[in-house]
């Protein structure tokens, strides 16, 4: 959550306010999965208002085809994250929640948030080697 929050306002200084609103949406998100095991957080109406909001978001702070780029992250990520299947997830983020990201970051000159996603995506890549793409099947999340 705290990094969430530093990320918020790193790119809000770099006047990459697509990133900035859907990371923001991202931590609300978060805070909704965290409580998954409460009633009101169990309500598949959630994973439906996340969706709208990053695409309403991307729709007003367009700037270029890059703008797109968060919003195809977060919300495949969103969709991924709810189904509570680390593989989905995993798999959801390496080939497309980390690329989107990293190209954004690349975009906007965001070097700690380039750094971010290469670790992300070694980190990925690593654990599919050492425990194999099958250990994922009995993650849960």
């Amino acid at each position: 959550m705290f990094s969430n929050i530093a990320y918020i306002l790193h790119f809000l200084m770099l006047a990459a306010f697509s990133g900035s609103i859907n990371i923001a949406i991202a931590l609300v998100r978060n805070f909704v999965l965290i409580n998954s095991s409460k009633g009101w957080a169990r309500n598949k109406y959630w994973l439906w208002l996340f969706i709208s909001l990053h695409i309403i978001v991307t729709i007003f702070t367009y700037q270029d085809m890059f703008s797109l780029l968060p919003c195809i992250g977060m919300v495949a990520i969103t969709i991924a994250s709810w189904t509570r299947n680390g593989k989905k997830i995993w798999m959801t983020n390496i080939f497309v929640n980390s690329p989107s990201w990293l190209i954004y970051d690349i975009y906007t000159v965001s070097y700690s948030g380039i750094v971010c996603e290469v670790l992300t995506l070694l980190s990925v890549i690593i654990s599919f080697f050492r425990h194999g793409v099958k250990a994922l099947d009995q993650a849960d999340y």
